[in-house]
Parts: C-alpha cells; sequence; structure tokens
C-alpha cells in the first residue's frame, strides 16, 4: 500500500532561499524549491517514487533469493 501525504507527518523548513519538505516518518524524503506551493505539491509524488524504489528492491531481492534456491537444489 502506499504511502499518503495524509498519513505522515510533514515538516518545513526555510533553508536559505528554499522551502524544504521532509518527514520522520519516511526518512528518505526529502523535496526542497525556492517555491514552497511547487516543493509542498511534489511531496505526493516524491512518496510515490520511493514506494516504487521499495517495490523493486524488494522484487529484486525475492528474484535472487529464488535463483540462489534453485542452484542449491
Amino acid at each position: 500500500m502506499s504511502v499518503r501525504l495524509e498519513d505522515i507527518r510533514i515538516v518545513h523548513r526555510i533553508v536559505g532561499t528554499k522551502h524544504v519538505f521532509t518527514s520522520p516518518d519516511v526518512p528518505e524524503l526529502h523535496i526542497s524549491h525556492a517555491d514552497e506551493a511547487i516543493a509542498y505539491s511534489n511531496i505526493q509524488p516524491a512518496l510515490d517514487v520511493l514506494e516504487q524504489v521499495r517495490n523493486r528492491v524488494k522484487a529484486r531481492e525475492t528474484l535472487q533469493y529464488r535463483i540462489r534456491e534453485r542452484s542449491v537444489a
């Protein structure tokens, strides 16, 4: 199940000229942009990409496990 923006805590900071959004619930999340609205609107797409990456890693690990199991048998 995908992580939704509404389900996590978002921390907003201004760093120099950038609006930075992070989340203690999703340590990998880091969005920054000079325009606050643009930065905020990119949070959900970033969460979706992070979910795709996690799913890809899990699929790769499963495949590698199956290959190892076949080579042992």
